[in-house]
């Protein structure tokens, strides 16, 4: 995916480069390139806070060079962004705000791991333990799982990386 995405930048227009690189930040994070997270996040043109994979490739490269407030920053407005998305009409039905929920359900798991949300008391074990749990309410969403557990295995060794260098 990621070396598809190398040569199609060169000979695609924009608007389809911006379709793709959401993939590719996932798929960068997936496989722990961390340089590629960085370059694809800095080729998408346009506002990136219309794009949550985007948003959360930024916050991991903010977890990766150790800087927490723009970390929280990030998270913030991705809060703010996911939250306005929450209207009347996209509340109507479970199915219907499925994919904001989700993205509440990620960004809470990533300021867990971070260890930012406030419990900064808790030992690892007790954040693995309510990590589980919250998996568990996805029940049988497979792609849902996947896709969080990629995200969280991608902190999780940003800030293994970060404690060491530290």
């Amino acid at each position: 995916m990621l070396n598809y995405v190398e040569g199609m930048e060169r000979h695609t227009p924009v608007s389809a480069v911006n379709r793709i690189l959401p993939f590719a930040v996932e798929a960068s994070w997936a496989t722990n390139r961390w340089e590629s997270l960085q370059k694809f996040t800095n080729k998408y043109q346009g506002d990136r806070t219309e794009n949550f994979n985007i948003c959360v490739a930024q916050a991991l490269l903010h977890l990766q060079k150790g800087k927490k407030k723009d970390f929280l920053d990030e998270m913030n407005a991705l809060r703010e962004r996911v939250g306005s998305s929450l209207t009347f009409s996209t509340t109507t039905s479970l199915q219907a705000c499925h994919e904001p929920m989700l993205n509440a359900h990620v960004l809470t798991d990533l300021e867990l791991i971070a260890g930012v949300s406030g419990d900064h008391g808790q030992h690892v074990q007790d954040t693995v333990k309510t990590l589980d749990r919250r998996l568990a309410v996805l029940g049988s969403y497979v792609n849902d799982k996947q896709y969080l557990l990629g995200i969280r295995r991608a902190a999780m060794e940003l800030m293994r990386y970060a404690s060491h260098v530290s």
